[in-house]
């Protein structure tokens, strides 16, 4: 997004003061905040916006401030001035659904607060849809708030017409999809199907399909019929996943309250109190259970991603108070959410939240009932991991809150039952010599490594979110929503640790520590790089031939030496920028504006641009330290250009760059000299051309690119799809 004035954000909030940034997306930042009179904390929404947005940003705090329900994030104030749009919402400390482990009462406490959030929307005219487990969010004591709604439509009274598609597939209902008419039936598909989700432990439709086929599929295939989940709760989930949207609940009230009688018919009528969580639900029988009765075991926070600007809450900034833990408890003390199945060899198996119990494992108030046989599956569809978008849709890990602390070194994490390595999305990945790919899973909460034969192995981090083990293995250690990894050339592996705010090394001895951040000064030029505190670590991270570490922070590229010592090599400028406004840093040359990925090569620094797709390159040795990396394409005429989207960045021994254009399915290479040449992809969206010439294969949207020292290229697509052209220019597909 376009750099904002914290400044002129200051102005404009006089009664608040301001924190940590807290997350970042294309069109806005959410800050951390305080209100000096009433000291509260606050997550403030910043959008610098042009009029149309403005208007939009403007409908989105109407829509909010006609909200007011204990299962909806709260809205205490909207400041717009010129292009300058503020909205003042509740900050939420418990982290998002995506986060957390349930059980299966919280399940559907979870789903019965939602639906019962949705009805007062829909009462009011609102839509939400984009239901997503991102969009639900937690407080400190365990209380789910719908968040986002800044895609809202007011119904004016009547269901609307889609003027464009807008959600995210993995959730869309197929009205929605079409771009027919949407109500409130769509939210309510939106709803069963993350219900789906946590009752079967895995998504409705196999990861690998593409998003043309994903969206087909959620027009028109049913849905597996999940295995062992009660008919009290199956038949409800797939009433709402009906493709017609006549044949859904009612309405979100009725679903609320079916939701709430299946619940209780499996754990009975004090079910409230099973789910840890503190529910509403006014015409419940059931009483809330509350943070205070003591009835509901504790609930544990987990740090809130906040993968998109608008999301109104994250974990505060200042780390937890005296006493107060980050961590998930053990296993024992709460149940896990099951995982999702790989597709590799030794992969955990498919399971859901009620598989091999009688449906009655909880508190024994009443006789539960009695399993059922399962109806026979509707369609046969062979299930898989989640569905990944792209790397910035909605699974980004970047955005989560402060660890509280520096880890101990050594600290061993509590003790819990080990998490199967599955990778079932790539979020992120390196060279792994002497082969294969090192991968940071979905979760962000663990390294993996993906052999060429398939087999995944644990490299760091237990699987679940933490921030301890500084000193100790890495396997042992706990991560928190790593975004990147980059590979020294002696082996040394770097994670951008991003949750925990700081850059961890794994030595080739397999210990890890941490090289950036978990101090307490201001990140600046000749800094000692353990003796700061850092913000968010979003960024790319990248490791020279020489074995520097390159990362971003504080609106500049630093260097990282042996010596431990960062240096400002670069720095980034507003787009559309005229003035320098630090005039004083001439001597750290203007860089990018945006950057999107970095790779370095003997001291010769690649920046994507993404703000004005171009790719800059940093050479300190020549008398232009920073120039734009323009030629023709292919040997043609003009001047080769990003197209719009994500690019990814990746240089071989010989010092060619390759560019992975997302937005236009293609690799190309350039030369040291600067010649451009396509070497994978026709330009055209697909994943067709196997045992075929690279050049005449279709991609589907290429997110990830490396090339090892044979001149191996690999590229990485949806989920965890890699392909592999070989020097002879062939391709082939590796994962699948």
């Amino acid at each position: 997004m376009p750099a904002v004035d914290r400044a002129r954000i200051a102005r404009a909030l006089p009664r608040y003061s301001l924190g940590e940034q807290l997350g970042a997306g294309s069109f806005g930042l959410v800050l951390a905040g305080r209100h000096l009179d009433l000291d509260r904390t606050v997550a403030v929404k910043v959008l610098v916006a042009p009029s149309a947005a403005e208007r939009g940003f403007r409908a989105e705090a109407r829509i909010l401030s006609r909200l007011d329900h204990p299962h909806i994030v709260r809205i205490y104030d909207c400041v717009v001035q010129d292009d300058l749009c503020l909205l003042v919402m509740e900050m939420l400390g418990g982290g998002t659904l995506a986060r957390h482990r349930l059980s299966a009462a919280a399940a559907l406490a979870v789903g019965a607060a939602v639906a019962d959030a949705l009805a007062h929307a829909h009462a009011h005219g609102v839509l939400h849809r984009d239901i997503k487990p991102d969009n639900i969010l937690f407080t400190e004591t365990g209380q789910p708030k719908l968040a986002d709604f800044g895609i809202g439509k007011i119904l004016d009274g009547a269901a609307g017409t889609a003027s464009r598609v807008v959600g995210s597939p993995r959730y869309m209902a197929p009205e929605q999809i079409a771009g027919g008419t949407v109500g409130p039936a769509t939210d309510l598909y939106a709803l069963g199907a993350v219900l789906y989700e946590l009752v079967a432990g895995r998504p409705m439709f196999d990861a690998a399909l593409s998003v043309p086929e994903l969206l087909r599929h959620q027009r028109e295939v049913n849905p597996p019929v999940p295995a062992a989940v009660p008919p009290a709760v199956r038949d409800l989930v797939l009433r709402a996943l009906a493709k017609n949207p006549a044949d859904r609940p009612a309405d979100a009230r009725t679903f609320a309250q079916a939701l709430g009688a299946a619940a209780a018919s499996l754990f009975g009528p004090g079910w409230p109190a099973d789910s840890s969580l503190v529910i509403h639900l006014p015409e419940s029988a059931a009483t809330p259970a509350t943070a205070e009765t003591g009835a509901a075991p504790r609930f544990t926070p987990a740090p809130a991603p906040t993968t998109r600007p608008d999301h109104a809450a994250a974990a505060p900034t200042s780390g937890p108070g005296p006493g107060t833990s980050t961590e998930l408890p053990p296993d024992s003390a709460v149940p896990p959410l099951p995982s999702h199945p790989g597709r590799h060899p030794g992969a955990a198996a498919s399971r859901n939240l009620f598989e091999g119990t009688p449906y009655a494992a909880g508190r024994g108030r009443v006789r539960r009932r009695a399993a059922v046989a399962v109806a026979a599956a509707l369609v046969a569809v062979v299930a898989a991991a989640a569905v990944l978008l792209s790397r910035g849709g909605d699974q980004s890990a970047a955005g989560r809150g402060s660890t509280g602390g520096e880890p101990s070194p050594g600290a061993a994490p509590p003790a819990a039952a080990p998490v199967p390595p599955v990778l079932d999305a790539i979020e992120a990945w390196a060279l792994a010599p002497p082969g294969g790919f090192y991968a940071v899973d979905r979760a962000g909460n663990r390294l993996l490594r993906l052999s060429l034969d398939g087999t995944v192995s644990a490299v760091a981090g237990t699987g679940v979110e933490g921030s301890t083990g500084d000193g100790g293995p890495a396997p042992a250690a706990r991560l928190r929503g790593v975004t990147d990894v980059a590979v020294g050339p002696d082996g040394t592996v770097y994670l951008a640790d991003g949750g925990n705010q700081r850059i961890r090394r794994i030595g080739t001895d397999g210990v890890i520590t941490t090289v950036v951040g978990g101090g307490t000064g201001s990140l600046r030029d000749g800094s000692r790089a353990t003796e700061v505190s850092l913000g968010l670590v979003s960024g790319p991270i990248a490791v020279d031939t020489g074995g520097d570490l390159y990362f971003t922070g504080a609106g500049k590229v630093f260097r990282v030496d042996r010596s431990g010592v960062a240096r400002a090599v670069g720095r980034t400028l507003a787009p559309g920028t005229v003035d320098d406004p630090e005039p004083a840093e001439a001597a750290v040359p203007v860089v990018a504006a945006s950057i999107g990925d970095i790779e370095v090569h003997d001291g010769r620094v690649f920046l994507a641009d993404y703000s004005v797709d171009r790719v800059q390159v940093l050479d300190p040795d020549d008398t232009v330290p920073v120039r734009t990396l323009a030629a023709a394409p292919d040997g043609g005429e003009g001047t080769w250009q990003l197209p719009s989207g994500p690019s990814a960045l990746a240089v071989d021994i010989a010092g060619n760059l390759y560019v992975a254009e997302s937005g236009a399915n293609r690799v190309r290479r350039v030369d040291p000299r600067g010649a451009v040449t396509t070497v994978a992809g026709t330009g055209e969206l697909g994943s067709g051309g196997d045992g075929g010439p690279a050049t005449a294969a279709r991609l589907w949207a290429p997110a990830r690119v490396l090339v090892d020292a044979a001149g191996v290229l690999y590229i990485g697509e949806t989920g965890v799809t890699v392909r592999r052209v070989g020097p002879d220019g062939m391709i082939s597909r590796l994962h699948d």
